[in-house]
């Protein structure tokens, strides 16, 4: 993992999105317009790769999908996050009840992670008496995303942790019980922590949510566009593969540019403005198509609930200061989100 990027002005501002071209320095073809992303990502021949940037065929069938996708999206289904729906909201509450108002508060230390890892422990059924070495565990295997390949001791701590979880979760309720529980407890806090950057950046918006909450499901998908911590996803191309007036040859690497293209102004207005009443149906944040996010109802429902409990609770969140931000191969979050909050 990158040292914090502190020095930049706004790094959650991606590239401009521009006509697709071969990066010598990244051997990839890079597609960064949001027609370009769209269609790469609903490509069948355009395959998903692991972190070596290789295609991994034990996870995936003969078309390219995710062998174990039908049985996620089961797992994960509408039903399913009824149930968990109100026990999420009631952890939500007392989370933020205990979120004091007398000082800076870290969103992301003193709450997304915490509330992440009660949320993983739910949707996993895990022990609970496992919950301090399943948050280490999952630490350590988020620790070596992005990181450099030539940092194998940290490559090989996350490896073992990998194994570790896996073991844990192998008799657990949910298929590929240890991506699920990394992706919640490691993933999501910091996309929560992103979002919520934007909006305490944003107060005008953030009074408008507090005043027309029925805007909750379209503000999630503004701030998905607007804050998604992925900035970019890997292919490799199984065939020469024709896209935005380029011909990405068999063999091939592709990368997406999700935040530009999530930026793209032929695609949105005045991309780089929050605005939480803009009608958004069509990002790319959490994929499109056959590789789409299992989890993408999941996040949706989750952060619906935490955004709309910490808009209800708290009058105003100022924003203090961003304490560093981290930033690999295909994320950028803030290590740190202090703000001072005062109750409705």
């Amino acid at each position: 993992m990158s040292a914090d990027s502190s020095t930049l002005a706004d790094p959650m501002t991606p590239p401009r999105p521009e006509a697709p071209h071969f990066d010598p320095a990244k051997n990839a073809w890079v597609l960064s317009r949001y027609a370009d992303v769209w269609a790469a990502l609903r490509e069948p021949h355009l395959w998903p790769v692991g972190g070596k940037r290789e295609i991994q065929p034990k996870t995936r069938d003969d078309a390219g999908k995710l062998k174990q996708r039908a049985a996620m999206l089961d797992a994960l289904s509408a039903a399913r996050l009824e149930v968990w729906r109100p026990r999420l909201e009631v952890l939500t509450q007392s989370a933020l009840d205990r979120l004091p108002t007398g000082r800076a508060v870290d969103l992301f230390g003193e709450f997304s992670l915490p509330w992440g890892l009660e949320l993983a422990m739910l949707v996993t059924g895990a022990d609970p008496a496992d919950s301090l070495r399943l948050a280490d565990l999952g630490g350590r295997v988020f620790a070596a995303t992005g990181a450099e390949s030539t940092d194998t001791a940290l490559r090989a701590d996350a490896a073992a942790a990998t194994a570790e979880l896996e073991r844990m979760f192998e008799t657990g309720p949910i298929p590929m019980g240890e991506p699920a529980f990394v992706a919640l407890s490691q993933t999501l806090p910091r996309l929560l922590a992103n979002a919520w950057l934007a909006l305490v950046r944003h107060p005008d918006e953030y009074a408008r949510l507090r005043a027309h909450p029925d805007l909750m499901p379209g503000a999630i998908e503004e701030l998905l566009r607007y804050a998604g911590i992925v900035r970019c996803v890997f292919r490799r191309a199984t065939a020469n593969v024709d896209l935005g007036g380029v011909c990405i040859a068999e063999g091939d690497l592709a990368v997406l540019m999700l935040a530009s293209a999530n930026r793209d102004p032929e695609q949105f207005p005045d991309p780089d403005r929050l605005l939480l009443a803009r009608p958004v149906t069509s990002h790319v944040a959490l994929g499109t198509g056959r590789n789409s996010c299992v989890g993408a109802m999941l996040i949706r429902m989750a952060a619906s609930v935490a955004t709309g409990t910490f808009a209800a609770k708290f009058a105003e969140a100022a924003f203090n200061s961003v304490g560093g931000w981290r930033t690999g191969s295909s994320f950028c979050f803030p290590a740190s989100v202090y703000v001072t909050l005062r109750c409705s």
